[in-house]
């Protein structure tokens, strides 16, 4: 409690500098931590440092906004700023492919590499050929049901019927709609010239770091799809379009399972905030999506995908974990992105008992960080505005998700990262004087 009547009574403009200070400074040790330091401080605290990291980025932004008005910058300001945008969205990818080539041209497709994107292929293939696209894979070296949400693959359909590389679609599709989302919403911020160019290539620096210390990030995955998808629902939450909201929700969670814990909060948020009828539009259009994509064409002819799916999650963690000779320990286990180190060395005797333990405490602490949020924004809802609320929530929640996972593998853990981009932008260094509104992000 005093820690949050320090964040209420502080004074914005004595203390502004102080919290942009402190979102940089956060920002930088997490991408640190993922790249040139990753695992420096050893597996087990490496991912309590990555953790303590995000959540201090949603520390020191709620402190910047806290009884500080946002401006949004004059619709002149704005026009001016889209062409400049595009540019240097242009040279960012431009940046990004050049770094991405190489470690693709030397990983080609295969099962000696990496089983993803294969049975990426077999799902666009029996989906294609009008086969039943979730049963038994055969074509890999052990037996495995589909455990990969539409959304996962069926992006992949055009690239398959054009025969472009599954990896070479999932970038482009990160760099034209996620980052694209992400500069539209940067134009529509009051901030210097020379800030608005910095964050502009940003996204770009940050995957040229990720690629250049892990060349098998994205080479080896199609990870950034999903990126993609959060950076949509990162630009949805800025706004104010029930559809864009809904869109990216169905994206999300129809790709993973990871947001759903903050999904009721946000609806809740709409519908104090803004109206009861766009918070229900957001759940029917959702719903909608779901079953569009989901239940009625795959769930609803074999209600046991779901279950079969859960059940190999947990095959596949098992044999992680169990992946270990003498005195090496399971590399993704300890690879320094996740504390399921800690539950592989302190937990119980059964392997299968840590991983229950560890399943169960991700629940429990991903709806508690959930429940932290909700308190966090009732308790402050007249001096902040809901949008920078969802937002932040959203960082602190994705943060806790994916610390919390069996298997941190490092490209999951990088998600997350992609998040911080948006919390960083809201903040400036100079305001521009406009009058005050409810927030400067996208109508």
């Amino acid at each position: 409690m005093r820690l949050l009547r320090f964040f209420v009574q502080a004074r914005p403009r004595q203390w502004g500098w102080l919290w942009l200070l402190g979102c940089w400074l956060a920002v930088w040790a997490e991408l640190e931590l993922l790249t040139d330091s990753r695992n420096y401080y050893g597996p087990m605290w490496s991912p309590v440092l990555l953790l303590a990291a995000g959540a201090v980025l949603c520390g020191c932004a709620l402190g910047f906004w806290l009884r500080r008005p946002a401006v949004a910058p004059a619709a002149e300001a704005v026009l001016r700023r889209v062409p400049v945008a595009g540019l240097l969205l242009l040279l960012g990818g431009g940046w990004v492919l050049s770094v991405q080539a190489p470690a693709v041209a030397t990983r080609p497709v295969s099962l000696n590499y990496s089983d993803v994107i294969v049975i990426l292929q077999t799902y666009v293939s029996r989906f294609r050929s009008g086969e039943v696209v979730y049963r038994y894979l055969t074509n890999l070296s052990y037996p495995l049901f589909p455990n990969h949400l539409p959304m996962q693959w069926l992006p992949y359909v055009p690239a398959d019927a054009l025969g472009i590389d599954y990896r070479w679609w999932a970038m482009g599709l990160l760099l034209l709609l996620g980052f694209g989302a992400y500069q539209l919403v940067l134009v529509r911020q009051p901030l210097s010239w020379l800030e608005f160019g910095l964050k502009a290539l940003l996204p770009a620096y940050f995957v040229v770091r990720l690629i250049q210390a892990n060349p098998d990030i994205y080479s080896l995955t199609c990870e950034p799809t999903i990126i993609c998808y959060y950076c949509l629902l990162a630009a949805s939450v800025l706004g104010r379009s029930a559809g864009l909201q809904a869109t990216a929700l169905v994206l999300c969670l129809m790709s993973r399972y990871s947001v759903v814990f903050w999904v009721p909060f946000f609806l809740w948020v709409l519908w104090r905030e803004v109206s009861p009828r766009h918070a229900l539009v957001v759940a029917g259009l959702t719903g909608a999506g779901i079953l569009g994509v989901y239940v009625v064409p795959f769930l609803s002819h074999d209600w046991t995908i779901f279950s079969h799916a859960l059940a190999e999650y947990r095959i596949a963690t098992l044999g992680e974990w169990s992946r270990s000779s003498g005195t090496d320990l399971p590399v993704h286990v300890f690879g320094g992105t996740g504390v399921a180190s800690w539950f592989y060395t302190y937990g119980p005797e059964s392997i299968s008992e840590r991983i229950t333990l560890l399943q169960r405490t991700h629940v429990v602490v991903s709806a508690g960080v959930v429940a932290l949020v909700a308190w966090l924004y009732y308790r402050l809802r007249h001096r902040l505005d809901y949008r920078l609320a969802a937002l932040i929530g959203l960082k602190l929640y994705l943060a806790t998700f994916y610390s919390f996972l069996q298997i941190p593998y490092l490209y999951l853990t990088s998600l997350s990262l992609f998040i911080s981009l948006f919390v960083v932008m809201t903040v400036g260094f100079r305001r521009a004087p406009e009058a005050p509104t409810a927030v400067a992000g996208h109508a």
